[in-house]
């Protein structure tokens, strides 16, 4: 028999979960989550990982709540390390309870991960404080939405006369009739109130006005569910507070398309500025079966790496081949940029040259001014054309990698509703494959973002008119999709 970890997600923003969770996460066998977990967390579990989709929205039942407790019993039966991922708190209006109770009932090990409730980490990310000195000395938490979906057994007159913040989960259907509640009993009109809607994500919406007006103002300016309702002294404090929709990329939704299954180290820097980022594998990269030779390295002086790809497919055949990182000694390493130099450190060798450009007519100088010939220097790269400066200097090469393009069904599916303010391309294969799936238009409704001369000049070709990063490398990419290509 296994053991159950009822984890609360947080609200939106994934890099909310706890050490804890996260930690849980990396080792589970089985994950059974509900729709308010980012599913940007999945992405932290292992290959063999099931996972189960047991989300709830309103009127719209995945699966009854008697049947998830059903499912993580057996769950716990048929493996050792079982995951229930809750958005928020999993006690907060999470029903974790109830879970833990039955789990028990029939004999299950469980424990409890907290995770920030969206009634304190939402309100955060809306800028409103949930207490505040002068202003509310304490907070209600209170569901609109109960099992009779009516809310009949609120106390509203005892909310209408204290000096607290109020804050209602569930309750956009209602904010009407929370709101005539609350007037009825006394509480004034004039009172701060607010909605957020998908707090703590890039999609947040706010909406402010005092409680008399806030029915209105939300029919002038609809909102999605899941949404927070909170009335209280401190909501007038959210004009001051307001960091996260300030973030440099709020409102932008980046696409990030790139070759291989592994996330773009720019994908979370970008969600940390405030973007909602959209990542698609364009294609897949396989490792040529029996490519590796081990007497290519005869005669080498200067091995060469044009991708972090490369690097892996080098090791992997070198490691399957008996041999370690000592099987290169006396020779230099070239790397063409700092992503793959780190590759390189990761199996405890550090590149010799690094150039200051990181595109393949860069190393090519650098490996040319270090003395190295053509004949001497052996470069690993992907099946492919050889770059022009590497032929005419007649390297060797060992092709181990193949770039396999993906459907352009399948890349739609990747990029879901789409509607993309940036598209960011950190390869000219990425570019063919964008294309191919979308045709040439959505380069031009959208921004898109070049990481260097061979990219734009593949944008081209098709008609776009791309912001070119100063540097071909990933910070310089960055910097400019948060400028605009301005310096």
């Amino acid at each position: 028999m296994g053991k159950v970890y009822l984890v609360g997600a947080g609200p939106g923003d994934p890099g909310l979960i706890t050490v804890r969770g996260k930690h849980l996460l990396e080792r589970a066998d089985c994950i059974v989550y509900d729709r308010l977990a980012n599913p940007r967390l999945l992405s932290l579990t292992g290959e063999h990982c099931r996972l189960i989709y047991a989300g709830k929205a309103a009127s719209r039942h995945t699966m009854r709540q008697e049947e998830i407790n059903a499912l993580l019993v057996r769950c716990a039966q048929e493996y050792e390390t079982v995951v229930r991922l809750k958005g928020g708190d999993v006690y907060v209006f999470g029903r974790g309870g109830e879970e833990g109770l039955y789990l028990l009932e029939h004999g299950v090990d469980f424990e409890v991960v907290p995770g920030i409730s969206s009634s304190i980490g939402g309100l955060a990310y809306g800028g409103i404080p949930v207490t505040h000195r002068g202003l509310s000395h304490g907070f209600h938490v209170v569901t609109a939405h109960d099992k009779d979906d009516k809310l009949t057994d609120l106390d509203f007159p005892s909310m209408a006369r204290s000096k607290e913040t109020l804050v209602f989960l569930m309750g956009l259907s209602k904010v009407g009739e929370i709101s005539t509640n609350l007037l009825e009993a006394g509480m004034s009109p004039q009172t701060p109130a607010a909605v957020i809607s998908h707090a703590a994500l890039p999609s947040q919406q706010t909406v402010s006005a005092p409680l008399g007006e806030l029915e209105q103002a939300l029919r002038r300016h609809p909102l999605s569910s899941p949404a927070l309702i909170v009335v209280g002294e401190v909501v007038s404090l959210r004009e001051r507070l307001n960091f996260f929709e300030r973030l440099p990329l709020f409102g932008r939704s980046v696409f990030l398309p790139h070759p291989g299954k592994e996330s773009s180290p720019l994908a979370e820097r970008f969600e940390q500025l405030g973007a909602k980022v959209t990542e698609a594998c364009t294609g897949e990269l396989r490792e040529i079966p029996g490519a590796f030779s081990e007497d290519m390295l005869e005669g080498i002086r200067c091995l060469a790496f044009s991708s972090k790809h490369g690097v892996d497919a080098f090791f992997h055949g070198l490691f399957a081949a008996g041999k370690d990182a000592r099987s290169l000694a006396g020779i230099s390493v070239a790397a063409v940029g700092n992503s793959t130099a780190d590759r390189l450190c990761s199996y405890g060798v550090r590149a010799d040259l690094v150039p200051d450009t990181f595109y393949s007519e860069a190393l090519c100088k650098s490996i040319r001014e270090a003395g190295f010939s053509g004949k001497e220097t052996l470069l690993i790269k992907v099946r492919g054309s050889l770059p022009p400066c590497f032929e005419e200097f007649g390297v060797r090469m060992l092709e181990l990698y193949e770039n396999c393009p993906v459907q352009g069904e399948t890349l739609r599916e990747q990029a879901g509703e789409g509607g993309f303010t940036d598209l960011v391309f950190s390869c000219s294969s990425a570019v063919h494959a964008v294309v191919k799936a979308f045709g040439t238009e959505c380069l031009r409704k959208s921004r898109c973002f070049s990481i260097g001369e061979k990219t734009s000049h593949t944008l081209r070709t098709y008609g776009a008119a791309p912001i070119q990063a100063q540097r071909a490398d990933l910070d310089s990419l960055a910097r400019a999709v948060i400028t605009g290509g301005k310096s």
